[in-house]
């Protein structure tokens, strides 16, 4: 036998030896071998089960929505919205669509700080005619305390902004102008800078989809689509159908980067008392028009929750004052926008209040006064509330030349308020400019920001206790239950306004007279006022010469305790 084949031979022979004992059952000395997968084929697995389970998802969504159907963002979308206190600027579609130069945007930011005296450097305008309007914002964010955007994606014509993957959509037409046809270039610029970014889109003024849809649109009871006075038709708020169409083109912007979903003309048209009385609303079933806009709301946040953007409505500023959608009949109501959004957005442009409003012949004259009445009545609805929107407010940045005694809007005017603001700790604003034009100056306010603009003693409305206790009473005495509702701790009453309003009327309490007698801080905070009164039912009185009633902050505004009273029968 040669080397080689003694050699082959052995090898042979080892191999057999090894196969053998690799046979053996297993035994307490010789347990099995489990053999696991590592952590990156497990991950691999629960990839390719999660696709599956989307791709079985999206097959049924496109069956069930049919013309309306959106995607789902993708399976590594990050779970939590993206979020700031946003200080923002709006910008049509028009102007998003710009081209921009980096170069040109840095210019302008330099110039900016150099016209402020930030930077200690010459002011430089060798180049300013040369700077778009996009660039000038893009600039403004730079420079300044600036950080979100409001863009157009659907406007007040019902022309959405850019080319759309959603059926309906393209069936209707209403993308046919797409002026932001390149809107990942600015998307991807705006996010590179860490901007907030809030789309907003038109509701139910949307004349385009009601020309094309007119089944969809507020019905003249005597036939044909209702017209306001300006000659624009709206869609119907509720109509399941606007919804669905609103809704995904609110789930596309999410898709495409924005932040928050902001929705304007949430309501009905003005001039109701003109139109209701000629008009049809298919789907109303007897309900309110605040509730079709409080419907609407819920039925959005629910159908954006998988796409994790902040939802925010739009609102009249006049809202802050009225109480449940009277006089204006608009389907606005405070509590009801407030309690289904994120961010609540009155618009406060003093040049939008009527003389006398807030004791003013012209409030447009008077920014910073306009701003704080209205900015503490929606201080005041949201206390009133558990869990309300965050106020940010729309501010004037235009000049009203159509207003009798107007005053340019320029740095002085918008700073004011957005210092009346700031005062009163609403440390959010969008400044509306329908010609994307804006004063850099507005945003170096804060030196003129009064830091003791509350006193001792006095909540964020500026009221003392006993003018909390004395607006109560006689809020009771002469039966407004809107503002016992507002003065009432939130847990001691009902959270829904009419029940709260059953509630109380159930009591058939009257107040006939009080006189305060006494009011003492106590430790805590609160106060304890020491009352006369004299309550009334049907058969009984409470005639009480000491009747305490327990003063407290909640959300920073003064609340009553109801005295516990002590009835005898009337005398007959």
């Amino acid at each position: 036998m040669n080397k080689h084949k003694f050699l082959l031979i052995l090898m042979l022979s080892f191999g057999l030896v090894l196969t053998a004992c690799s046979s053996k059952e297993p035994t307490d000395e010789n347990p099995p071998v489990e053999v696991k997968p590592n952590q990156e084929e497990l991950d691999r697995l629960e990839r390719e089960r999660l696709i599956e389970e989307r791709r079985v998802l999206e097959e049924a969504r496109k069956a069930d929505l049919g013309e309306f159907y959106v995607p789902l963002p993708p399976l590594d979308d990050p779970v939590e919205p993206y979020t700031v206190k946003a200080k923002a600027l709006y910008m049509t579609s028009n102007v998003a669509g710009f081209n921009f130069n980096e170069e040109d945007v840095k210019y302008y930011a330099d110039y900016i700080l150099a016209l402020s005296g930030q930077s200690g450097q010459p002011v430089d305008e060798s180049r300013l005619g040369d700077v778009n309007k996009l660039e000038k914002i893009l600039g403004i964010i730079d420079a300044t305390e600036i950080n979100a955007v409001v863009i157009d994606v659907k406007n007040d014509l019902g022309l959405v902004a850019w080319k759309s993957d959603i059926e309906i959509v393209n069936t209707v037409g209403s993308n046919w102008n797409t002026p932001m046809k390149n809107f990942s270039v600015l998307m991807d610029y705006l996010k590179s800078k860490e901007v907030y970014t809030i789309a907003r889109i038109v509701a139910f003024k949307d004349p385009y989809f009601a020309e094309k849809r007119p089944e969809h649109a507020i019905q003249l009871t005597a036939g044909g689509v209702y017209k306001d006075k300006a000659g624009f038709s709206w869609v119907n708020p509720f109509d399941s159908y606007v919804w669905d169409y609103v809704i995904a083109i609110s789930q596309e912007a999410a898709l495409r980067g924005f932040d928050e979903i902001q929705y304007d003309y949430i309501r009905f048209p003005d001039n109701a008392k003109h139109y209701n009385e000629i008009t049809t609303f298919p789907g109303r079933e007897g309900r309110d028009k605040d509730e079709a806009i409080e419907q609407f709301l819920i039925y959005a946040q629910e159908k954006l929750k998988p796409y994790h953007v902040h939802v925010s409505a739009d609102v009249f500023g006049v809202i802050t004052w009225t109480w449940d959608d009277k006089p204006e009949d608009i389907g606005q109501t405070w509590r009801k926008i407030a309690n289904n959004t994120e961010y609540i957005s009155p618009m406060v442009y003093p040049s939008h209040y009527g003389r006398g409003f807030y004791g003013f012949d012209v409030p447009d004259q008077h920014p910073y006064e306009v701003i704080q009445y209205a900015s503490r009545e929606a201080i005041e609805r949201n206390a009133a509330q558990k869990n309300p929107a965050i106020i940010r407010h729309w501010y004037q940045g235009f000049t009203a030349t159509w207003v009798k005694g107007y005053i340019p809007y320029e740095e002085d005017a918008i700073q004011k308020q957005i210092i009346a603001g700031m005062e009163l700790g609403l440390d959010e604003y969008i400044i509306w400019n329908s010609g994307n034009t804006y004063y850099p100056l507005s945003f170096f306010y804060h030196d003129k920001v009064n830091q003791n603009l509350r006193q001792p003693g006095f909540d964020i409305l500026g009221r003392s206790a006993e003018a909390a206790l004395t607006r109560y009473l006689d809020a009771q005495r002469f039966k407004r239950n809107n503002h016992l509702y507002l003065l009432t701790p939130i847990d001691l009453r009902e959270e829904d306004y009419d029940a709260f309003v059953l509630a109380y009327q159930a009591k058939g309490l009257s107040l006939i007279n009080y006189s305060i007698v006494s009011v003492e801080a106590q430790a805590d905070g609160s106060s304890i006022a020491t009352v006369k009164v004299n309550y009334q039912t049907e058969t009984q009185e409470a005639k009480m010469e000491d009747a305490k009633f327990t003063i407290l902050l909640e959300k920073d505004v003064y609340k009553i305790v109801q005295a516990e009273l002590s009835f005898t029968d009337k005398a007959n």
